[in-house]
């Protein structure tokens, strides 16, 4: 459960913690500025620090999300980030 990894797609499974942050962070780090895809159709929570790396990457480089059919909180938050405003430059 939580994260795999498969060249430019994440695929989040079950809840998904806060430990996943590092290991997502350097492989970020590593596909910059590669077009990604977060498959979170199997991710039944997911941990806001998560959301949060997800979405600085989603602020600077292009990607794609895919969720289940039943809407979760988190589907809102990345789907509703204007990546137009700009708080942090």
């Amino acid at each position: 459960m939580g994260l795999r990894m498969d060249n430019n797609k994440f695929c989040f499974d079950g809840v998904v913690y806060e430990d996943t942050i590092k290991e997502l962070r350097d492989f970020l780090q590593e596909k910059v500025p590669e077009n990604l895809e977060f498959d979170f159709v199997e991710c039944e929570d997911i941990h806001m620090a998560v959301i949060q790396m997800i979405l600085a990457y989603k602020k600077l480089y292009s990607c794609k999300f895919t969720f289940n059919e039943k809407v979760k909180i988190y589907q809102t938050v990345l789907e509703g980030f204007d990546t137009s405003e700009n708080y942090c430059s």
